[in-house]
């Protein structure tokens, strides 16, 4: 029998926020957490702006003896996980069993700490190889470190779907509980690319913004004027359980995850087909999954990396599945309030659209001035604006055409 899955707790630690009541606040104020960066040198840089998390203490959630055998990245996965517990009420002896599951998304890993590691060394500033860089430096060291940490027995995996990533994190925890497979997940993701090497490479790839000079508007998704995006850093991840568990433990609850879709478009290495019809696709199985039709969608929160080709791709594909001038919600893209997390850009921005269920109230593309004519989305929002919002979407597509679509709906106890 499949089981409902419910969303019950949110651990968010991004730039400008650092739990999810935070978050929604400089969401529905449509206030930027972008800035100059600070922790590394970017004198040489072209970009010298990005989305820093300067708050952020991993002593204040693990022990300084586990601490020391992490990677940043594993440590906010792992903090971004405690405090998704820590939301949904959940007693940690609760987690210590085969029926809950780790599942994290990320796109690089541990790829920034390891560079600025081998940086270090070959400039004689570290003496030796630390033997903790053997395990540091493993892409699934977040996931790993979560189910030690937290002493979890089920399934512990990490996904590495480019900026779909823990879009599909999310996916897969809610298909192994719906299917009566598991009681209980951990899902979101984590990033950590604000390194030199890493900000220099996507800067040759030409996906980065230039506007240093106004970093609170520099990401202008489906703007004529836009340039690319900004990094961030940071980790969001979810508490997901059946039904039957969080009632049995009366938990709150956030929203029911209704459904999940993902395609590729075996296209293209970087460009994604320009048509936008696997996009589309992805779209359309998470509805189907959802029983929703397309009307019944009230807020979609886009991709919308602010990339000439994607941003217009991506509207092709908005307009292959809302076809009818009625069937349009507010659609907008966040990422000009939080910058790009790469491969946990799928979790926060659930979490976004999850808390607009809650809060009613469907979010702005804040910095978009000149609506490019050939993004042609009818209900492009640019201020935030109250909603009577009951079911949303969640897009997210990456290098090598993946696509991942995730519909979150109201919790309604009889719903069928």
């Amino acid at each position: 029998m499949e089981q409902r899955v419910v969303v019950t707790g949110i651990g968010v630690l991004v730039p400008g926020a650092m739990d999810a009541e935070s978050l929604w606040t400089r969401v529905q104020e449509g206030k930027s957490a972008l800035d100059r960066l600070n922790s590394i040198e970017t004198s040489d840089l072209p970009l010298k702006i990005g989305g820093e998390l300067t708050s952020f203490d991993p002593k204040n959630f693990i022990e300084q003896r586990q601490v020391r055998r992490m990677d940043r990245y594993a440590q906010l996965s792992v903090s971004g996980a405690i405090l998704a517990c820590k939301d949904a009420g959940i007693e940690p002896s609760l987690l210590r069993n085969i029926r809950t599951g780790v599942f994290e998304g990320t796109s690089l890993g541990p790829l920034g700490g390891t560079l600025d590691y081998h940086r270090a060394y070959v400039t004689n500033k570290c003496n030796g190889i630390h033997p903790h860089l053997l395990m540091t430096s493993m892409m699934g060291s977040g996931s790993g470190f979560m189910s030690l940490i937290l002493g979890t027995h089920g399934p512990s995996t990490t996904i590495s779907d480019g900026s779909a990533s823990s879009t599909c994190a999310i996916g897969y925890a809610f298909r192994q509980i719906k299917n009566g497979v598991l009681d209980s997940a951990i899902a979101g993701g984590a990033e950590t690319p604000l390194s030199r090497e890493i900000i220099a490479t996507f800067c040759s790839a030409r996906l980065l913004s230039k506007k240093n000079e106004e970093p609170s508007l520099a990401i202008k998704p489906f703007d004529r004027d836009r340039d690319g995006f900004l990094l961030s850093e940071g980790a969001v991840f979810l508490f997901l359980e059946s039904l039957e568990h969080a009632l049995d433990r009366g938990a709150n609850i956030y929203a029911e995850i209704a459904g999940f879709g993902e395609t590729t478009d075996a296209y293209h290495p970087t460009s994604p087909h320009p048509e936008g019809y696997w996009i589309a696709e992805a779209m359309q199985m998470a509805l189907n999954e959802a029983s929703l039709q397309p009307s019944e969608i009230q807020y979609l929160n886009a991709h919308g990396t602010a990339t000439k080709i994607n941003d217009v791709v991506e509207s092709r594909a908005i307009q292959l599945v809302f076809s009818r001038e009625s069937d349009y919600p507010f659609v907008s893209s966040t990422k000009p309030i939080t910058g790009h997390l790469l491969g946990a850009c799928g979790a926060l921005e659930s979490a976004i659209t999850i808390l607009s269920i809650k809060n009613q109230f469907a979010p702005g593309t804040i910095s978009l001035r000149n609506p490019d004519v050939e993004c042609k989305i009818k209900s492009l929002t640019v201020k935030g604006v109250p909603a009577k919002i009951r079911n949303v979407m969640n897009n997210n597509c990456s290098f090598g055409g993946r696509n991942a679509s995730l519909v979150f709906r109201s919790y309604q106890i009889n719903q069928v």
